[in-house]
């Protein structure tokens, strides 16, 4: 069993940080290496904190022999030579408990907060909701026990909540706090996709991928209760079972991105992400709304909630549009006719120099025949400093 763990755990690191690399890739591609965000960056920690534990789950059957300072009877206990080479290991192993613990707490909040970067106001509920979460279920591990040399006593029995490897109170507090924060996380974006513009198929692509913290905690759950039900057995299988959860965690972290990069190729290859579509939408980012009557002033930005970092829009011809109310902007008309559709997008907007640019695209496409014909045209006007 053993050697199966270690090639599993060793496995899915290995597709982990595969997917956080090709998530990198496509954030790259898309916006830029300079325009990359913060969860950009905590995702790189994500990757360093799964590897530390992994390579911590790795020592609790390779060097700590799957012991710790539980599973013992008093008498057990008492009978054990504090020299011995078991004394050691179940010392060494209950520290090693007590450090994947706090290793696998972390990443966990690491990533729920790359999760929430980019929304807004419930978010910001969120943010510190996560913030608290993190400190308390922290502080428990670590201080549910005191003095933390508690954490590894041998004898006399420190009790179970010193036993790194079952404790019931590091599992109560973990599996509550870990399943509301997921709870809460996946409540702010669903109700938005289904009330949105997008195709039916697309809103349920979204839904599962923002669903995806139910495998999460499908996963924490089980790994409490084996933790509690396992005996002697508990302190493997709470490092098997951090490794299969953290796992999941990760890949569900990152299919945002990924999905991203899939529309993209699947639409035109990897030679799609310099190119623009020539219709108007507007992308799951930030745009400027509202018009100013003093030149340099700047609208009021709008962050949609299920934003990507920095403007990123889900590539597809259906994009998840939001119309608040913006001035001196026409919305794109389109007229259907006997062959075909013909789009016109027409656009003013303020310059560089505090001018004034009128932009018109012509988009037709034909329907008769086989084929597809396709004439797009592009009309600038600038006008300096002229006031609408």
């Amino acid at each position: 069993m053993a050697e199966n763990f270690i090639a599993e755990a060793f496995s899915l690191l290995a597709i982990a940080l595969v997917v956080i690399v090709l998530r990198w890739i496509a954030r790259v591609i898309t916006v830029g290496f300079s325009k990359l965000a913060a969860d950009d960056y905590l995702m790189v920690i994500a990757g360093a904190l799964y590897s530390a534990e992994t390579v911590v789950a790795y020592y609790v059957g390779a060097k700590w022999k799957g012991l710790a300072n539980s599973g013992m009877t008093p008498e057990q206990r008492a009978a054990l030579d504090p020299q011995s080479v078991e004394y050691k290991l179940r010392v060494g192993g209950s520290k090693n408990q007590l450090t994947g613990w706090l290793v696998y707490t972390v990443l966990l909040w690491t990533l729920k907060t790359d999760g929430v970067n980019n929304m807004r106001i419930r978010i910001r509920i969120g943010t510190v909701l996560l913030a608290v979460t993190f400190l308390a279920t922290f502080l428990t591990i670590l201080l549910g026990c005191y003095p933390i040399a508690r954490h590894w006593q041998v004898n006399p029995d420190p009790g179970n909540f010193c036993q790194p490897a079952i404790s019931k109170l590091q599992v109560a507090v973990l599996i509550t706090l870990n399943i509301s924060t997921d709870f809460y996380l996946m409540s702010v974006p669903l109700p938005m996709i289904w009330k949105s513009r997008l195709a039916t198929k697309k809103k349920w692509v979204l839904s599962i991928m923002f669903s995806g913290g139910i495998l999460v905690m499908v996963a924490g759950i089980l790994r409490c209760v084996l933790i509690l039900t396992s005996g002697m057995d508990g302190p493997q299988q709470a490092g098997v079972w951090s490794i299969r959860e953290s796992f999941i965690a990760v890949i569900v972290g990152n299919l945002p991105m990924l999905y991203t990069l899939l529309q993209r190729i699947q639409q035109g290859g990897p030679g799609s992400f310099a190119k623009s579509s020539g219709r108007r939408s507007y992308p799951l980012g930030s745009y400027q709304t509202g018009g100013s009557s003093k030149a340099g002033r700047k609208g009021k930005k709008f962050q949609h909630p299920l934003s990507m970092p920095n403007d990123t829009a889900m590539e597809s011809d259906e994009q998840f549009v939001v119309e608040p109310k913006m001035e001196a902007t026409q919305p794109p008309s389109t007229a259907t006719g006997s062959i075909g559709q013909l789009h016109l997008n027409s656009g003013v907007g303020r310059s560089h120099d505090h001018g004034i640019r009128v932009q018109t695209d012509l988009h037709i496409e034909s329907s008769e025949g086989t084929g597809q014909a396709v004439d797009r045209g592009n009309d600038y006007h600038q006008f300096p400093h002229t006031r609408v």
